[in-house]
């Protein structure tokens, strides 16, 4: 916690990393933090940060020849979210040039194969998955993710949490705007956008397909899959 002005405080946790950074420079100009404290600050938000990073990624799932949509894609991707965390985009020979993007080159026999060995190379316990043709229209609900990332650390049965507005059948659940997709139905696995917890994705990913396939596929497993079930104005990401 940190005092951004007499008598308020602000978590930083809750800020984007820019945003506490300003809080920080505003302060010590202010006067409300000596040299000493401003720097101890600094080096709290590198913490905190650092520890967002490694806890959740963001994989697009891409191939070469989408390389074409990038562009567009990636400015309103930056364009509408503060992004906290690294970001890969997965291709096969394609190198993304955008300094802000890191890009995983594999090349395998199926779809899920590639993308299980993307998701292998990634360091962090969640990733946030999406395809590259799904360009954002506002800003993205950070509050919404962060969310959903505190019931992933509270039950470590859940597989993923899916941002797309369901329009099938699905169960009532504990969480408010999410309902439980029913065992052995389609559209478990999927390509919209979603935070999936990395070990139970990279297991789902385990049969040979292509992405149209691995989506409807309705194998019997263990885990929770939610998918969003609230007003569309409050969906975490907007696209099309």
């Amino acid at each position: 916690m940190v005092v951004t002005e007499i008598g308020k405080t602000v978590l930083l946790g809750d800020l984007t990393r820019k945003q506490a950074e300003h809080y920080m420079i505003d302060s010590r100009l202010m006067g409300i933090l000596n040299d000493a404290e401003f720097e101890e600050s600094l080096r709290e938000i590198d913490r905190i940060w650092t520890e967002k990073e490694n806890k959740v990624s963001v994989l697009i799932f891409s191939c070469d020849s989408y390389s074409d949509v990038w562009g567009p894609f990636f400015t309103l991707f930056f364009r509408y979210w503060d992004c906290p965390y690294k970001v890969y985009l997965a291709a096969e020979t394609e190198q993304c040039l955008l300094p802000e993007v890191r890009t995983i080159n594999v090349e395998a026999d199926t779809w899920t194969e590639r993308i299980r060995k993307c998701v292998e190379e990634l360091p962090s316990k969640y990733v946030i998955c999406m395809c590259e043709d799904m360009f954002f229209r506002r800003p993205v609900k950070q509050d919404m993710i962060d969310t959903c990332i505190q019931y992933m650390d509270e039950n470590p049965n859940i597989a993923c949490f899916n941002f797309e507005k369901e329009y099938g059948w699905y169960e009532p659940s504990d969480y408010p705007d999410f309902g439980l997709k029913p065992d052995r139905s389609a559209y478990r696995n999927s390509c919209q956008p979603s935070i999936w917890r990395k070990s139970i994705l990279e297991e789902m990913l385990s049969i040979n397909a292509s992405p149209w396939e691995w989506e409807t596929s309705t194998a019997e497993n263990p885990y929770e899959f939610y998918v969003f079930t609230g007003e569309a104005d409050d969906l975490a990401f907007e696209y099309g």
